[in-house]
């Protein structure tokens, strides 16, 4: 196990962070060096590639083989190249250990979203280490888009890994608690805040949410080890309970720990047994726990392809891996477990009658999706706030600026023709919406200038139908738009 790392002082921390900086050591520049389109993007097996990338003499090749790579370097090399206070503040840091005349790496370091990031190295999978941190990784940067960055008094990271989320939670929230089952973790979480400066970070160690017994908080967002195997290899990846009850649990504990009007978001896989629809097993989850609840469900595998994909993952040598598939195909088999599906999870804790919407969405957007998500629930706080028609009516909704209508057209004998008219929206979840011309025409007209009720008595005057007609059509679009972000008001 690689010993724990640690800072001794701001000073140090602020040191290093400088030197890092000032060496380019950056997303953008380390994407150019190593040839990765996003970073990070570390993926076994590619040592020959890496080295060959790092190849020239120089610093930033130096760090990257050290920190990236994660190979050692002879301490005689790299004296013109790195400062030696430097080289024993990362020694004293233990980022580096001096053996025979070389510097050895003890962690990764990535540049993550502004920030520097220590983890294990992927060699920490190789010797099969149960308590390796692991890097941030697109699982990580899902939740990053995923979460709201609304301001927060008290914010919990549940299972923060290298506290990556916790440090970016930090810049919206007066304080983050930070809390992992892994003893390593904690203790990575805990140098990453100092190494990056961030002193409103709480690091607590401990299983689910027994570290933070009592406390609530305005929003708790998680990346559980939600892997659905038949053991518990790895404590970052491996749910320890019974197919996907560690994400059942963390549903009905987290109630408990949210303030009035707070939020929790997961991310989390579920099983499909023979027999049961998903949305009644997921729907099971949210029963008379006092939280309105949107789940959505993205990407579904069958299990022997989940079982490969995971062996995969979590395994540098094919040595084992027909025995490892063996044991998860019986264990899918015997649980009668058809499919898996991957998804997102957000609640709020409010009084009264709650709701809960599951649906499926193709593919989670590239770009921050939070307002969007808070935006879908104070959206159906409005429609029942305005329940009722003459409610309605007195609104002055406006499309939102991010509305495009986009028409298509189709050649015949007498020249273009319209073929359809979709109206789509180009940030957030990228909905799409048909619409006739006559309704095209009546969002044209919603600006925020008119009531509801002024525009739909405008175009009753064009129209042949009756104004009851209208009103009814047009209220029922309306309403069905605003959910789904079209029409802001």
């Amino acid at each position: 196990m690689v010993p724990l790392l640690e800072l001794v002082s701001r000073a140090h921390a602020e040191r290093l962070r400088q030197f890092f900086t000032d060496a380019r050591y950056n997303e953008e520049k380390l994407g150019e060096v190593l040839g990765l389109v996003e970073l990070p993007s570390v993926r076994l097996r590619n040592l020959p590639r890496l080295l060959d990338r790092t190849r020239e003499p120089g610093l930033l090749n130096t760090l990257l083989r050290w920190f990236w790579v994660g190979a050692s370097q002879e301490t005689s090399a790299i004296k013109p190249l790195v400062p030696a206070p430097i080289v024993d503040l990362l020694v004293e840091s233990r980022l580096l250990r001096r053996e025979n005349g070389r510097l050895v790496p003890e962690a990764m370091l990535i540049p993550f979203e502004g920030f520097l990031v220590a983890s294990h190295h992927t060699s920490s999978i190789d010797a099969g280490d149960p308590e390796m941190v692991l890097w941030p990784n697109p699982t990580t940067r899902l939740l990053l888009r995923f979460t709201l960055r609304r301001p927060s008094r008290q914010t919990l990271d549940l299972g923060t890994g290298t506290g990556i989320l916790a440090l970016k939670a930090a810049t919206h929230s007066e304080k983050v608690v930070a809390t992992d089952l892994n003893p390593q973790a904690a203790a990575f979480a805990r140098f990453n805040a100092l190494l990056n400066g961030v002193e409103n970070v709480e690091c607590l160690q401990g299983d689910a949410f027994a570290p933070v017994a009592g406390r609530k908080f305005d929003l708790i967002f998680s990346n559980p080890p939600f892997f659905i195997t038949p053991g518990a290899e790895y404590l970052f990846c491996d749910n320890p309970m019974e197919l996907d009850q560690l994400c059942r649990h963390l549903v009905r504990e987290a109630p408990a720990h949210l303030e009035p009007g707070g939020y929790f978001q997961m991310l989390c896989e579920w099983v499909q047994v023979t027999g049961q629809d998903w949305h009644e097993r997921v729907g099971e989850w949210f029963q008379g726990n006092g939280c309105d609840a949107w789940v959505l469900k993205g990407s579904t595998v069958d299990p022997s392809e989940y079982a490969q994909q995971r062996i995969s993952e979590v395994s540098n040598s094919t040595e084992h891996d027909a025995r490892l598939y063996d044991e998860y195909m019986a264990y899918y088999r015997q649980r009668r477990v058809e499919a898996i599906h991957k998804g997102l999870v957000t609640m709020r804790l409010r009084p009264g009658k709650n709701w809960v919407l599951m649906e499926d969405i193709n593919d989670a957007p590239r770009e921050p999706f939070g307002d969007a998500i808070e935006r879908r629930f104070t959206a159906r706080d409005f429609l029942a706030d305005h329940a009722t028609d003459e409610q309605m009516l007195e609104v002055k909704p406006r499309l939102s600026p991010h509305a495009r209508l986009e028409e298509l057209f189709q050649q015949n004998a007498d020249g273009w023709q319209t073929t359809s008219l979709t109206l789509k929206l180009t940030r957030g979840f990228p909905s799409t919406v048909g619409v006739q011309p006559i309704v095209a025409e009546f969002l044209s007209a919603l600006n925020g200038s008119r009531t509801l009720g002024e525009v739909i008595d405008a175009l009753s005057a064009k129209v042949n139908a009756t104004p009851e007609r209208v009103r009814k059509e047009c209220l029922g679009v309306t309403r069905r738009l605003i959910e789904f972000g079209f029409i802001i008001w």
